[in-house]
């Protein structure tokens, strides 16, 4: 079939009495497309029939010109492509499934790429034809959400076969998923200021106490289920449009411990066990009335693990939450199989598994985030294990992100077709949108980190203390992305689009400036970025925030918590001072019993997370410190400004028992009394505290001082503290370093 040769077209398209507003969009983006491809113009006209030489767009009478096709039976997303002599049709159920033939049909026969709502490609071809096909498609999930910021566009996402209800996907793109309530809805749906004083009952038995604050529900008294019944239907009247209705727990612990509670959870071996008995009754109850909704909840935290007697009603959805998994290595890899079992478990018992996926850092959202070669993977075993929808979280709340865009196309990409090579699509899009020539050192970057990432737990907030982030490491880094920017200076376009995806790298460099430098001077190394610290702080903000192509709009959010550029700025007013060259070696403390021990460890400051530096802390010289420079804190606050990840020590540091030390100093004025600065071991995974001190005025000096935190059986998710304790009387508190020492 001729599609166009000689700059015209060769063929007319036809829609048909009766198409959805859906059905004339997709008609519009099928012309508009060919004319970009061929450069010739083409009709739309409607018809009942099929003349020769034409492509139908759309299920209807001229479709008919098409046997052996029973266009009733397609599914609401299902897609048909048939070309037979000279005649063309692009169908599909509805709403969607016309339209996703026309994009399967651009991108497939003739290379059509919607990177991001600003990049497209359209390969020229002014004599497009075709042979004979014939293809029927749908996608391998129900729900598709690639929930990154750059899918939020409606044309993205409707191009790129999204059903995301948080995309800007209107009724001609054929609608989306809609959810009512969405997530963590306990106390949406039964608000305590409305209702805990007059039912505390209804709210969780906590340590004998019925509680509001960090609790849940008491989800199996009889009153409160027949209240969240109540207000689920007034929730689905108000909204007729949802499909799904959301009943789940807040987003933090606080089971109900009450009796009745108690026993239907020991006997399922789960907090899952009321959480879906719950739901199974709202189900049970409202089912009936609204036969087209779904009544969804979490598997998130302490409800993951599968009950073991209870099951999910047809018409309920589990979501099922994967916020403690290592995502620097596959969901098949030994560290994340008590999640993968908890997936099994699941899909045999539920009718409809969702997941939530997590695939970036909320603590850092800019920062590398080393998991781009085990997305594809964990696709494919959640498709393998009966999963019907994926929700891939990432940075949701901005541009900027870190490889956003990439992120994004892939994941779409994945979730209409996990079993694509995916390696292949990351090369595709790095080629198609940072430019072939680009492409190769961000590829060999993109390697170089995965490979450093190795056996380090790569968890959805990670620090920039990460060891993948060492000075060798980054200094190959930055050369590889030198590399790329000088590919791409002949062509604007693409060279923003590699400045922008080189932020993440420098945002490293500047976080961990003194660090790096420090690193540097003891490799006995060039530094490989400008001298001043501000002067580069001050080009990546101007970056971040300044203009871009259409579509774009400047980076707002560095993190989740909303840290703006202007604030990340404003770490940096003045640079830092510089590292002695080959770094003053480090005496063990005097005041510590066996400090000399060969197994004896000193944790410097540069392996310490910095929290609202510039203000909370700062890297300062400080000639009475260990190596010459300490972190200062002002007295004024009492937050956790300085945190050592025992992920960051050294790595025979991070197991075993050791007796940890704080080495510290305190200035003071005449007359202070009270605690001047408090520590601690703080375990992340368990949410709990391994060791605390507050140290008074009588026990700290103006010297530095070791204080002894306690005796621990260290490991990766262990971070050791200070702070200050607001105390008027304490001007600044300096950190050296901490000790460890082999019990």
């Amino acid at each position: 079939m001729q599609i166009a040769s000689g700059g015209k077209a060769r063929c007319v398209i036809i829609t048909q009495p009766g198409a959805t507003l859906v059905e004339r969009h997709a008609a519009d983006e099928l012309r508009d497309a060919l004319q970009r491809i061929t450069g010739a113009q083409f009709t739309i006209t409607e018809s009942h029939k099929a003349p020769r030489a034409s492509i139908v767009v759309g299920p209807g009478p001229a479709a008919g010109a098409f046997r052996g096709l029973d266009l009733d039976r397609l599914g609401g997303e299902e897609s048909v492509i048939r070309v037979s002599g000279s005649r063309m049709l692009l169908t599909g159920g509805r709403p969607r499934g016309t339209l996703y033939a026309v994009y399967r049909f651009l991108q497939d026969e003739c290379g059509v790429r919607w990177w991001t709502p600003w990049a497209a490609d359209y390969p020229r071809n002014p004599g497009l034809s075709l042979e004979d096909m014939k293809v029927r498609t749908k996608p391998a999930f129900e729900s598709r959400d690639p929930f990154w910021y750059p899918a939020f566009d409606g044309d993205w996402a409707a191009r790129n076969f999204s059903n995301s209800q948080h995309a800007r996907l209107t009724e001609k793109h054929g609608g989306k998923i809609v959810y009512k309530g969405f997530v963590h809805t306990f106390y949406p749906l039964v608000p305590p200021e409305k209702h805990f004083a007059t039912h505390p009952e209804w709210f969780s038995l906590i340590d004998g106490r019925r509680k509001v604050e960090g609790g849940q529900l008491c989800t199996t008294n009889p009153e409160l289920r027949e209240e969240v019944v109540r207000r689920v239907r007034e929730w689905l009247k108000e909204s007729p449009e949802a499909r799904i209705v959301s009943i789940s727990q807040n987003d933090w612990y606080g089971a109900c411990q009450c009796p009745r509670c108690k026993a239907v959870d020991d006997a399922e071996g789960s907090h899952a066990g009321t959480m879906l008995s719950l739901v199974n009754y709202v189900a049970e109850k409202l089912g009936p009335e609204f036969p087209e909704v779904a009544f969804d909840t979490l598997a998130y935290q302490y409800t993951r693990q599968a009950p073991k007697s209870v099951r999910p009603r047809p018409n309920v959805i589990v979501r099922l939450c994967s916020i403690e998994c290592d995502f620097a290595a596959p969901l098949e890899a030994p560290s994340n199989a008590k999640f993968a079992q908890d997936i099994r478990d699941w899909s045999r018992i539920s009718n409809r598994l969702y997941v939530w996926d997590y695939t970036t850092d909320f603590a850092h959202y800019i920062q590398p985030h080393p998991n781009w070669f085990v997305l594809g993977p964990n696709v494919r075993f959640f498709h393998r294990h009966g999963v019907k929808g994926l929700f891939e979280q990432g940075a949701y709340q901005s541009f900027g992100a870190e490889m956003a865009e990439m992120r994004a196309w892939v994941l779409a990409r994945l979730l209409y077709n996990p079993y694509q090579d995916d390696r292949k699509l990351i090369r595709e899009f790095l080629e198609g949108y940072y430019g072939k020539a680009s492409a190769k050192p961000i590829w060999d970057y993109l390697e170089l980190m995965s490979r450093e990432a190795k056996g380090f737990y790569l968890t959805c907030f990670s620090p920039t203390t990460a060891p993948f982030f060492r000075f060798d490491v980054m200094r190959q880094a930055e050369a590889l992305w030198q590399q790329a920017e000088d590919a791409a200076r002949s062509d604007p376009e693409r060279l923003w689009r590699v400045r922008i995806g080189r932020l993440p790298l420098r945002y490293v460099w500047l976080t961990r400036w003194t660090q790096l430098q420090r690193e540097c001077a003891r490799a006995g190394a060039q530094w490989p970025l400008p001298p001043s610290r501000r002067e580069v702080a001050r080009e990546w903000h101007a970056l971040a925030v300044g203009p871009g192509p259409q579509g774009w709009r400047p980076v707002t959010h560095l993190n989740e918590g909303g840290v703006t550029p202007d604030a990340f700025l404003a770490r940096f007013g003045e640079d830092p001072p510089a590292p002695e060259p080959g770094g003053r070696p480090a005496d063990p403390p005097k005041d510590i019993p066996g400090a000399e021990s060969p197994r004896s460890t000193d944790a410097q400051d540069d392996l310490a997370r910095l929290h609202g530096e510039g203000s909370l802390c700062e890297i300062r010289a400080d000639r009475q410190a260990s190596d010459g420079l300490a972190i200062r804190m002002p007295g004024t606050h009492r937050e956790w400004a300085v945190q050592f990840p025992v992920s960051a020590f050294p790595k025979e540091a991070r197991t075993g028992r050791w007796k940890v030390y704080a080495v510290v100093r305190v200035e003071r004025n005449p007359g202070a009394d009270g605690t001047v600065f408090t520590a601690g071991i703080y375990d992340s995974r368990a949410r709990a505290s391994r060791a605390e001190i507050a140290v008074a005025v009588a026990d700290a000096s103006e010297s530095y001082r070791s204080h002894l935190l306690g005796t621990v059986e260290l490991h990766p998710d262990l971070y050791v503290w200070m702070a200050p304790a607001a105390n008027p009387g304490v001007r600044h508190v300096w950190v050296d370093r901490v000790y460890l020492v082999p019990e």
